[in-house]
């Protein structure tokens, strides 16, 4: 048996941590109206708006209209986004708990009624911890840890202080009056605390340029957008550098993960993992979890992780994206950074069954990559089979990781 072989034969046996999900409660999904293009929703629409579909167009593939005339305008697409990493990653899915490799006029109506059936109690267990082996997920979003456990939160940051409705919406959440700069930092690290309460490991936002801390100019800031309620500070602004400094405070004496979009979504260059380095090297007590590796900037995003001992790179995503660039990441990152900072894995997926589809191609990329370093003499057979379990895809990784 070659050497990638046996590595994903003892991947398919690991219990999982999933580090990155985004997925409604059970009960929220079992309300969800279901068919069969409910499988191609989330991630697979960006692939419909590349290949041309308009975006009003693609959000009423997902109404209530009927099936028959939402598949007729879907069809056409159908075989122009099939063969994306997208694309497979849903097939694999389709076909483990549905028992289709595709999608025709003749099956859609029959596949629907599976997953109408399907979608009822039970399901998460059903998907994530028998088909999947995972034992929690890491889930943006929530704010509660689910009964059964399998879903752990990492709670988004209310919007980074731009706008007096901003500010006014610290208020709402936590019923804190907030009249001036000292109200609102002390709601950036009740946010903080909330999370620990509630029994999540995590907080998480978009990265941003931040600057030194000067709390006269925020409390400047402050007053300024409460006189003018139609301004619009910049994303980097002193207002926001004081209220990070209080969230990553605060996240050190808590002991929870900062977690950090980088890269990938919207306009991407706003994104630049690069915009770390002031957080990653001022707040050295706080741990920073690097979503998807940065890309595209994923050589940048790899450097911050060689070079800061406070940074972690997540996976999570990255084999959808293309397994190719994971396994081209993969393999530099293990010449590169310390085993127990890869994260290994996050389907990243607000579809459950979809998950499934993700873990097959991340679990095949990892076996490649480490089963080729087997073959190179960079590992022995055994070593690459530790340094699996090291990664955050085994529930394995509580000895080596401190997230959780």
């Amino acid at each position: 048996m070659a050497n990638a072989d046996v590595i994903i034969s003892e991947l398919k046996g690991m219990k999982i941590i999933d580090a990155h999900e985004h997925l409604p409660t059970e009960a929220a999904r079992l309300k969800q109206r279901v068919d069969v293009l409910t499988m191609f929703s989330h991630y697979c629409t960006g692939d419909l708006a590349a290949s041309g579909m308009d975006k009003t167009r693609i959000d009423w593939l997902f109404s209530d209209a009927a099936l028959a005339e939402r598949w007729a305008v879907f069809e056409p697409y159908y075989p122009k986004i099939a063969h994306t990493s997208y694309g497979k990653a849903t097939h694999i899915s389709l076909e483990r708990f549905y028992g289709e490799t595709e999608l025709t006029s003749a099956n859609i109506e029959a596949l629907s009624q599976k997953i109408k059936a399907n979608n009822s109690p039970g399901l998460y267990r059903r998907v994530l911890s028998e088909a999947c082996g995972i034992e929690t997920c890491l889930n943006q979003g929530s704010k509660d840890k689910s009964e059964d456990g399998l879903l752990t939160p990492v709670v988004w940051a209310l919007n980074i202080p731009r706008t007096s409705s901003d500010i006014d919406a610290y208020t709402k959440e936590f019923g804190l009056p907030i009249q001036c700069l000292d109200d609102l930092l002390e709601a950036a690290r009740e946010q903080v605390r909330a999370i620990k309460r509630n029994r999540g490991v995590g907080i998480k936002f978009f990265v941003f340029p931040m600057h030194k801390v000067n709390l006269t100019e925020a409390a400047a800031a402050f007053d300024y957008l409460r006189d003018h309620p139609d301004i619009v500070l910049p994303k980097a602004n002193p207002l926001a550098d004081a209220f990070f400094d209080a969230t990553f405070d605060e996240s050190a004496k808590q002991d929870l993960v900062v977690c950090v979009h980088t890269g990938y979504w919207d306009d991407f260059r706003e994104l630049h993992p690069a915009h770390m380095m002031y957080m990653l090297d001022n707040y050295p007590r706080t741990r920073f979890d690097l979503y998807h590796v940065g890309y595209p900037y994923v050589r940048e995003a790899i450097l911050l992780a060689k070079t800061r001992g406070n940074v972690w790179l997540n996976l999570c995503w990255t084999y959808i994206i293309s397994p190719h660039f994971a396994k081209d990441a993969l393999t530099e990152i293990l010449e590169m950074v310390p085993l127990h900072k890869i994260i290994g894995f996050g389907g990243d997926y607000s579809v459950v069954e979809k998950i499934y589809g993700h873990l097959v191609l991340a679990r095949q990329v990892i076996a490649d990559v480490l089963g080729a370093k087997v073959d190179s003499g960079w590992f022995k057979l055994e070593e690459a089979v530790d340094i699996a379990r090291m990664m955050p895809l085994a529930a394995e990784w509580r000895r080596f990781n401190p997230f959780l």
